[in-house]
């Protein structure tokens, strides 16, 4: 049986068959690559324990290079924290550190690491999703190949953690389509042109929608959006005090698959919580 062509996906389409697209496609993009472009991992965070199990997300990337700009909002470093740190910094990873008193908003806590980082391009990862090893390598491969201002991942997989669920979701429709132009992707996925992000405001200085905010300003100034698959990275669902409280049934009913508990793959690497 012949791999699936990523023209040929769809809402029938097999987790494995997904893969197998996916893999193919990888492959076709890093032959072309001689070089990666530097860049800038932008995080704020306000959750001890979910910062610790980003940074170890971050320690297993395949992309070899990159700098990590952490806004700690109202929080400091444990012991875990500064153990993860050190592991990324052996492996050449600029960790810069940046504290943020409580009353600052989410939208000037990044655009001030984004004005003070230095990569060609900015990578803005939340800390309360989970992401596969090759997270920024995709990203950035599929940058490449696009030209895009913006890329970043369709909404493919959701875990529900309250019940325990993880829902896979693949369409050539709405947020689960992937591969092609539009004006949304995952937020905690963006990877953006340095440069574009700027013109665009950065982030804004609100307290919500600040992915909406550099997305609309991109599109506004003319930029293009490409968004690509979501295996590799999971948008994760909770009550805390500062998420929307979701109806789960909106994702329940447009899913493809689920699984008791997360999703276990290579592609998702090890991921809990």
């Amino acid at each position: 049986m012949s791999e699936p062509a990523i023209t040929s996906l769809g809402k029938l389409t097999s987790f494995s068959q997904e893969i197998a697209a996916l893999e193919l496609l990888r492959k076709s993009r890093r032959s072309k690559i001689k070089q990666y472009p530097s860049v800038s991992v932008l995080v704020s965070t306000v959750r001890s324990d979910d910062l610790a199990n980003l940074l170890n997300q971050l320690c297993t990337q395949t992309l070899t290079k990159f700098e990590l700009m952490i806004g700690l909002h109202a929080i400091e470093l444990n012991t875990t924290h500064k153990k993860l740190i050190k592991e990324l910094s052996q492996r050449k990873v600029s960790v810069h550190l940046h504290s943020f008193a409580k009353e600052q908003n989410l939208g000037s806590i990044l655009s001030a690491l984004a004005e003070a980082s230095t990569g060609d391009y900015i990578a803005k990862m939340d800390d309360d999703d989970y992401y596969g090893p090759e997270h920024l390598r995709d990203l950035v491969d599929a940058a490449i190949e696009t030209s895009a201002d913006v890329v970043g991942r369709a909404m493919n997989y959701v875990y529900l953690e309250p019940l325990q669920l993880t829902v896979r979701r693949f369409s050539p429709h709405g947020t689960q389509a992937v591969e092609l132009w539009s004006d949304w992707v995952c937020g905690g996925t963006i990877l953006a042109k340095r440069l574009s992000a700027q013109a665009a405001g950065w982030f804004g200085d609100g307290y919500t929608a600040v992915d909406r905010y550099l997305l609309s300003g991109v599109t506004n100034n003319g930029g293009k959006i490409w968004r690509t698959f979501g295996a590799g990275y999971v948008y994760r669902r909770t009550f805390t005090f500062h998420t929307y409280a979701t109806n789960y049934s909106k994702y329940l009913n447009g899913a493809n698959e689920h699984v008791v508990g997360q999703w276990q793959h290579p592609i998702f690497g090890s991921y809990s919580k």
